[in-house]
């Protein structure tokens, strides 16, 4: 559902590197060293390289779990090549063990890193770029600014398809790129369904937030006081797992539970039902203190939901229509498909443009189960600035308070709290095996952008440009 984005360390602070004349020079020491300190595993050498604004940005301990859980397991730079230097930062493509990356570097004017990036490689467009079938009409400079920067992503990522939602000063504007299916000529449009995969923890965060309103559930509870009998307690040492550590992704619980073992790996969560997750609670542990440590958790999540269909003694789909969709004229917005349905659901494909199932799930379906449109999650969208309903705003509030705060990264009920330049956004992203969705609301400007695609390829760098583009103008 959330894969991991290999964008693992993007420091770019607000100006300018300085010029310095030999800058690609100093540029390529640099990379030596950090080839040599990478390949030798050496984090804490590595983040002495660092400057300040980097370090401010990222701190020590974060630097090295960043690196011992997602960097170095890719193996060693087998080879690092030169390809582009631009506005003082060089650009090489490097070799892992099992994939190839772009990797980043710039220095600040006192010679440490300023930039380092690691991004899944694309090869540089040297010809024309060959455009996707749309429904934009190119006529206003928002059509043509969404258009210069989708045209290119839907080449350089051979995404399939494509919807798009923008939520400006109150307006909704919709975009649809590319096929509903690989060859079929058929253009998305804003009633298209995808997959939402992880956005759908944060309509969990809104439920939970109800409930918590309503005086049926408080944050601070322990888990273990709305679970069976029969399940031991959820602690690490003398720390009790609470319920807002579900939401926040700091419970401590692995990523997925010990028997989850998938047995059909192209629709994992189809099988996992609740008999199996109460099974796994009766031995669950704990991996470390709940409450001090981020780890995305599907398990967190979904065992939320399950909590909550207990309190409200109703499915997760029903909640989901019942306290939100039916609020917010929100109509096409489910678990479980329709008939109705079937000639809008768009196809889906992996990253390979192979064609993917769609993901069924059962007991972990708060984590990642929700279907939905482009109109639908515009609406959504805007129900997250305005609500009429004084009980759901209240709830919808709540979702949006900081629960997790380190400096550098800051979560709410299932929301991330993202500074992208323009100020505090509120973000999250989801994917299925055929499905990426981004989703992003700056509760400043009340402007918004949401992007369903049937290609798993990630398109959060885009989101972030379209949304920067809607709140400067």
């Amino acid at each position: 559902m959330k894969k991991m984005i290999l964008n693992f360390i993007c420091l770019l602070t607000a100006g300018c590197v300085f010029a310095q004349d030999g800058q690609k020079e100093k540029n390529d020491a640099m990379k030596d060293k950090v080839v040599r300190y990478f390949n030798a595993q050496q984090a804490d050498s590595l983040y002495s390289l660092a400057g300040e604004a980097f370090q401010k940005q990222l701190s020590h301990e974060a630097f090295i779990a960043v690196c011992n859980n997602n960097l170095f397991p890719l193996g060693e730079m087998k080879r690092v090549e030169f390809e582009k230097f631009d506005k003082n930062v060089s650009k090489y493509k490097t070799s892992f063990d099992a994939a190839i990356f772009s990797l980043y570097i710039s220095l600040d004017d006192k010679g440490k890193l300023f930039t380092f990036l690691l991004q899944p490689y694309k090869k540089e467009i040297t010809g024309p770029i060959i455009k996707s079938a749309t429904d934009n009409a190119v006529t206003t400079a928002m059509d043509k600014k969404v258009d210069s920067i989708v045209q290119r992503f839907m080449f350089t990522s051979k995404t399939v398809g494509m919807s798009i939602g923008l939520l400006k000063d109150g307006k909704t504007y919709f975009y649809n790129y590319g096929e509903t299916q690989k060859g079929n000529g058929k253009l998305p449009t804003n009633e298209s369904v995808y997959e939402i995969g992880s956005v759908t923890k944060t309509f969990t965060a809104t439920i939970l937030a109800k409930a918590v309103t309503e005086h049926k559930i408080n944050l601070s509870d322990p888990v273990n006081k709305y679970l069976p009998k029969d399940v031991p307690l959820l602690k690490f040492g003398n720390d009790t797992l609470k319920i807002v550590q579900l939401a926040n992704h700091t419970s401590g619980l692995p990523p997925l539970p010990g028997n989850f073992g998938a047995t059909d790996l192209i629709n994992p969560y189809k099988d996992y039902d609740n008999d199996k997750l109460n099974a796994y609670l009766k031995t669950a542990k704990l991996l470390r203190k709940p409450g001090v440590q981020f780890e995305y958790c599907n398990l967190g999540v979904g065992l939320l939901g399950h909590i909550l269909e207990t309190i409200y003694q109703m499915p997760y789909e029903k909640m989901v229509t019942t306290f939100i969709c039916s609020k917010a004229g929100m109509n096409n917005t489910r678990q479980f498909l329709l008939q109705k349905d079937s000639s809008f659901f768009v196809q889906g494909y992996n990253e390979s443009i192979l064609p993917n199932s769609q993901w069924d799930f059962k007991a972990l379906a708060a984590a990642g189960c929700l279907r939905s449109n482009a109109t639908d999650m515009l609406k959504y969208a805007a129900l997250q600035t305005a609500c009429s309903d004084k009980t759901l705003q209240a709830a919808i509030t709540l979702t949006h308070q900081p629960t997790f705060n380190t400096g550098q990264q800051q979560i709410a009920l299932n929301w991330f709290i993202q500074n992208w330049g323009s100020g505090d956004v509120l973000f999250h992203g989801g994917q299925t095996g055929g499905y990426k969705s981004f989703l992003a609301i700056n509760p400043e400007t009340k402007n918004a952008v949401i992007i369903l695609a049937n290609t798993t390829v990630s398109n959060d760098e885009i989101g972030v440009q379209l949304l920067h583009y809607i709140d400067q103008k």
